[in-house]
């Protein structure tokens, strides 16, 4: 199972404008440019609301953003998620058009305080190399609540395993002041250039806000007195959903029926029509896909949190459609895996969210 929550509030701070915030900016960045001899860095925070989040035993946590624009990146980076460690407000400026000091920079949390490099239960706090001072500049975090994750030049949307942060602010060790982006201190600091990596805000009036994807198995598996599909996809049997509706209300869990049948089968003489009799696909060998039909963006992919479950009536699965943008046509995908190989079952089949 797949479920998406979005961003509260986001912001970008910049080392070159220290006290101008940028909460209403379509546009995160996180990056480091030379300028001649001058230098910029920019990192971006993020914060969600996760008070009220079911999260599943043995769930996994990623925070996505997608790429809006890269420029002029390394052919390999890093990019660092941590816990930032005080409270900031988004403020309402924007980094060109509205010049405005009333939220989060690089010098203050919230446009009037500004960010204090300390230690806190041990765990030290860091901010843009001046830590041991009273007052820090760019943003502080925990150092043992980190995520990270590599990635070459081809590679600019973010997926990143922030699971152990999760956990933290929901046991309550640490407060949930949300996520700041960056590149590693050591990369700031260094005389090399890793370009601008530039993601949809919470702010942009697309599809690709930041989002929290939270991913666990839920599928089961009971047969009951079914009995298992024989030969293959390709030519000895038929797959098809049975309750696909064409349209689906907003913040819904449905559950679709996968039914198969033989294509030719045998004649008996019985009181039950032949081509009504629903087989099952054996555990483990069956997936969906959730596509955006107008972008193509796969937004639940084929693996272990996309398996087909089964009950005494057919094979099913569950889809969250929780935060899924409404107004959209969406395509689903079965993907079948008998002997190593692949089939994947694409008949068209689309709904929209209302």
């Amino acid at each position: 199972m797949h479920k998406f929550i979005t961003s509260t509030y986001d912001a970008s701070i910049y080392l070159q404008q220290p006290e101008q915030n940028a909460g209403r900016d379509d546009i995160l960045e996180v990056g480091k440019l030379y300028y001649g001899s001058i230098k910029d860095i920019a990192r971006s925070l993020i914060k969600f609301n996760i008070d009220t989040l079911e999260i599943p035993s043995g769930s996994k946590i990623y925070l996505n953003l997608k790429s809006a624009n890269a420029e002029e990146i390394p052919l390999e980076y890093t990019i660092y998620a941590n816990a930032v460690s005080q409270s900031w407000s988004m403020g309402t400026g924007t980094k060109f058009d509205n010049i405005t000091s009333d939220g989060v920079s690089w010098k203050y949390r919230n446009g009037v305080d500004t960010w204090q490099d300390n230690t806190i239960g041990g765990s030290a706090i860091f901010a843009a190399g001046t830590t041991g001072s009273a007052n820090a500049e760019g943003g502080t975090w925990y150092t043992a609540s980190q995520s990270s994750q590599s990635y070459n030049y081809e590679e600019s949307d973010i997926r990143m395993d922030v699971t152990n942060i999760i956990n933290l602010w929901r046991s309550g060790s640490i407060t949930n002041n949300g996520f700041i982006i960056r590149h590693g201190l050591n990369n700031e600091a260094d005389t090399l250039d890793y370009g601008v990596l530039k993601f949809f805000s919470k702010e942009t009036y697309t599809i690709y806000e930041p989002k929290l994807e939270i991913v666990w198995d839920d599928s089961t598996f009971v047969t009951g007195s079914l009995l298992p599909t024989t030969g293959s996809a390709e030519e000895g049997y038929k797959v098809v959903l049975t309750n696909l509706k064409t349209k689906y209300p907003t913040d819904s869990t449905v559950k679709i029926r996968v039914k198969c049948r033989d294509l030719y089968p045998l004649k008996s003489f019985g009181t039950t029509f032949e081509y009504d009799q629903s087989k099952y696909l054996p555990d483990g060998s069956a997936y969906y896909q959730l596509e955006d039909y107008r972008t193509g963006e796969i937004i639940y992919p084929f693996g272990d949190y996309t398996k087909l479950s089964c009950d005494t009536t057919s094979n099913y699965f569950n889809m969250s459609l929780n935060t899924l943008p409404i107004n959209r046509v969406y395509k689903l995908k079965i993907k079948i895996v008998e002997n190593g190989i692949s089939t994947i079952i694409d008949d068209k089949l689309t709904f929209e969210i209302i």
